[in-house]
């Protein structure tokens, strides 16, 4: 057995990192819609979230002090272990650290800066940062579904498109969509998938239930 598991909004709290992230620079008298502003530019401008892009961006709006905030958010991603929803450490505990793998997108080092300061390393066989496609992870998928595809392999990712991408490839793949209430995943909901979850608690079940059922 096998399970993928995706980081932002399925593992991770991306929602609280963002407001903690604006309640920083709202100190410097910027507004909620000039933050957004600027994390919307970032993303077409690097492709990901990246917290010196974005008070880059905010300076050009406005000059401020840049270092002292880039020093604010330094100490914010320092550790990020309470940013990882709590389900997740008793979803990992169930499972042997053989059994799981993070599959995550991230373009600018940023990704891997949250994943190693949520302290979850320990928990994973593999960890995998992906700068492909940022609505596709097949290519990603592909080795390690043919690895294991004499075994289960479960896929749990919070995005419509990679659930449906993944389902489409690999049909023999247990696609779940994760819909957590402030995820960023929450208005459209998959075509394919084979569960649609609300926690890491519905995905054990899940996965529970396919072993009981042989």
């Amino acid at each position: 057995m096998k399970i993928i598991l995706d980081f932002d909004d399925t593992i991770f709290n991306t929602h609280r990192l963002m407001r903690e992230f604006l309640e920083i620079v709202k100190k410097f008298g910027f507004t909620e819609k000039e933050f957004f502003k600027a994390y919307q530019k970032c993303k077409e401008k690097v492709g990901d979230f990246n917290p010196k892009t974005i008070i880059e961006l905010l300076n050009e709006i406005r000059p401020f002090d840049k270092t002292k905030a880039e020093k604010k958010v330094s100490l914010m991603l320092d550790d990020l272990k309470d940013f990882i929803y709590s389900d997740f450490f008793d979803f990992a505990k169930s499972f042997n650290k053989e059994d799981l793998i993070l599959l995550s997108f991230g373009t600018t080092g940023t990704q891997k800066i949250k994943i190693n300061n949520s302290k979850i390393a320990e928990f994973f066989k593999d960890i995998i940062i992906t700068s492909r496609d940022k609505t596709d992870k097949t290519e990603d998928v592909r080795p390690i579904f043919e690895k294991y595809k004499k075994e289960k392999i479960f896929f749990i990712d919070d995005k419509t498109i990679q659930v449906d991408n993944i389902k489409n490839n690999f049909p023999e793949i247990i696609t779940m969509e994760m819909k957590r209430p402030q995820g960023s995943g929450i208005t459209t909901e998959s075509r394919l998938a084979d569960h649609i979850i609300k926690d890491l608690y519905d995905a054990r079940n899940i996965v529970g239930n396919y072993f009981d059922k042989n």
